[in-house]
């Protein structure tokens, strides 16, 4: 193990927890979607697929930071890596705002 790799252990270890965590928090807000009814207004309807591709892209990550972890990655692609992932938590913010303003919510008189 060189020391890019042993600099990036524990990095690579956290991130892998968080998505961990970030997936079960995903799964179980997907859970929670709807009104007592069961009725389903647009914005449900989309969260629905948001909170499941999400959750299934944070379980895909904590494989990834797996495979860094144990020393497999380059510098290159862990950058790379590092870049998608931050690009990925900027659109997941901004597609939740795009819909949390332009989808029917609910809220009424």
């Amino acid at each position: 193990m060189n020391t890019f790799q042993k600099r990036i252990l524990p990095t690579a270890i956290y991130l892998g927890i968080i998505s961990a965590f970030l997936s079960a928090y995903f799964f179980y807000e997907r859970s929670l979607i709807g009104f007592p009814d069961g009725y389903l207004t647009a914005l449900d309807r989309a969260f629905l697929w948001l909170y499941l591709v999400v959750g299934i892209q944070h379980i895909l990550n904590v494989f990834v930071f797996i495979y860094f972890g144990l020393g497999y990655g380059s510098r290159l692609k862990w950058i790379f890596f590092l870049l998608f992932y931050a690009g990925s938590i900027f659109l997941y913010f901004g597609v939740d705002w795009f819909l949390r303003t332009n989808l029917d919510h609910g809220v009424g008189g």
